[in-house]
């Protein structure tokens, strides 16, 4: 099993009357609805971490880098759903 850090986030009022709406109609809590949105955007972390490596301080790069690996991300997706 991995490791999980914690993280701690702070909500504006307006936000934080959202996802309590928000959780009154779905059941889903906050931290929940968070955790699930940052696993499915996890592949953008993957590929802007693997692009600012890659890239070696050079922004024009990083920019081509990025996208060239969210496409090779998107096409692993579509591989593993077929």
């Amino acid at each position: 099993m991995s490791k999980q850090k914690e993280v701690t986030i702070r909500l504006d009022d307006t936000t934080s009357t959202l996802f309590a709406e928000y959780e009154a109609y779905t059941r889903v809590s906050p931290e929940h609805y968070l955790q699930q949105l940052l696993e499915k955007t996890l592949p953008t972390l993957e590929a802007m971490v693997g692009a600012l490596r890659e890239a070696g301080g050079d922004e024009q790069a990083v920019m081509e880098l990025f996208g060239k690996k969210m496409a090779e991300s998107l096409l692993r997706q579509q591989a593993a759903g077929a």
